[in-house]
C-alpha cells in the first residue's frame, strides 16, 4: 500500500501476483463510494456473487461443499473477507448466489481445511506459498479455485463491449 496525497493507492492482485487493478481510496480494506455499494479491496458484493457463482456447481471448480475452503483462502486475502471460517461463510451467504443448495458454502464442510497452514499464506502471492506434503492434495484443490476465482474477478476490469 502506498500513501497518496488524501488517501491510499491499493493495488488489487491475482494469485499470480499481477495487478489486476490500482485504486486510490480514502479508507483502506473495505472501502464505500458514492454509489453507497460496499465493496472488498475495489470489488464489490455483486461483482464477487457473480464470480462464485461461475466458478459453483456441476462440473466447475467447486463442485462440492469443501471446496469453498479455497474461495476462503482467496477472498480472504485479495477482497479482506473474515479470517474466521463461520463469519466467512456467513457473508457468503449473505451475498445474492445463484447456486444449487448441494454446492452452497456450509462452515461444517470447511473448518478443518480453513486451519492448514498455507491458508495464513497470501493467496494473492500463489509462487511464494509453502506447503507441507501432508497438505499438497488440499491445497492443489484450494490453488484451482483460487486461480479460477481470480480469473473470473479479473473479468468485472475487462472493458465492456
Amino acid at each position: 500500500m502506498e500513501k497518496e496525497q488524501g488517501g491510499f493507492v491499493v493495488h488489487i492482485y491475482s494469485p499470480g501476483n499481477q495487478i489486476i487493478q490500482t485504486q486510490t481510496n480514502n479508507y483502506y480494506g473495505t472501502v464505500y463510494q458514492g454509489t453507497g455499494q460496499t465493496e472488498h479491496n475495489g470489488f464489490t458484493d455483486e461483482q464477487i456473487a457473480k464470480a462464485l457463482t461461475a466458478c459453483t456447481g456441476e462440473g466447475k471448480v467447486i463442485d462440492c461443499k469443501w471446496k469453498w475452503a479455497g474461495a476462503y483462502w482467496y477472498l480472504r486475502w485479495a477482497c479482506k473477507y473474515p479470517v474466521d471460517a463461520k463469519d466467512f461463510c456467513k457473508k457468503i451467504e449473505s451475498l445474492d448466489l445463484d447456486i444449487a443448495a448441494k454446492y452452497q458454502c456450509d462452515y461444517r464442510n470447511i473448518r478443518e481445511i480453513t486451519t492448514l497452514s498455507f491458508m495464513n499464506q497470501d493467496a494473492t502471492k500463489m509462487s511464494k506459498v509453502e506447503v507441507s506434503k501432508i497438505d499438497e492434495k488440499q491445497f492443489a484443490v484450494c490453488r484451482e479455485v483460487a486461480l479460477k476465482l481470480a480469473e473470473e474477478l479479473g473479468k468485472a476490469y475487462l472493458p465492456k463491449t
